[in-house]
């Protein structure tokens, strides 16, 4: 799925430290650049994570996994692909009375962001969940259902698996985005997340 850019680039690897001409400088040099990027982009995500609001009263924990469900089964549609469930534990608790966690909160806010740009942006508006309506029960039930609307509208799920502005960039000229995981990042960004 090309609409939602992974967080952070990989780093530059072995094969890239060890191109032709490259000397222990430009390796040390590639490096740096690929840790200060990994570094904002981790900021960036915890920003998001951060930005969750508090509910106005525990959430029921059974609306909450209604959500993340809502969420996985409409990312397998949308992406075209079977990705990895996003899981949360709430520890069989029956309120959350904490913000939404972030292993759901940041995907769901990058990916009702990303409907936005998708086809030209004619999906603007269609879709939409403000992050400061998942305040309580009512509003995790309303995204949970614009997530089931969406995995249910094929050209959304046919914009969304095409290159970002793939019709109005030349063929060859189109920069290839890596592959997505359920939380928006890239496998080598979830490898640092889980390290972390």
């Amino acid at each position: 799925m090309a609409a939602v850019p992974p967080l952070a680039p990989p780093p530059a690897g072995p094969a890239a430290q060890g191109a032709p001409g490259a000397g222990p400088e430009t390796a040390a040099l590639r490096e740096r650049a690929a840790n200060a990027m990994m570094d904002k982009e981790r900021a960036r995500y915890e920003a998001m994570a951060s930005a969750a609001p508090a509910p106005k009263k525990p959430y029921s924990a059974k609306t909450v996994q209604t959500l993340i469900d809502s969420f996985n089964e409409t990312l397998d549609k949308l992406g075209g692909q079977d990705l990895p469930n996003v899981e949360v534990d709430l520890q069989g608790a029956e309120r959350w009375p904490d913000p939404l966690p972030a292993a759901i909160f940041v995907p769901l806010v990058a990916l009702f962001q990303a409907v936005e740009q998708v086809g030209g942006g004619k999906f603007a508006g269609k879709y939409t969940v403000s992050p400061d309506e998942l305040i309580d029960d009512t509003g995790l039930r309303m995204a949970a259902g614009q997530l089931v609307r969406m995995g249910n509208d094929a050209m959304l799920a046919k914009a969304m698996q095409e290159p970002m502005g793939g019709e109005a960039m030349p063929e060859g000229d189109a920069e290839e985005v890596p592959a997505m995981t359920r939380d928006g990042m890239g496998e080598e960004d979830k490898a640092l997340m889980a390290s972390m």
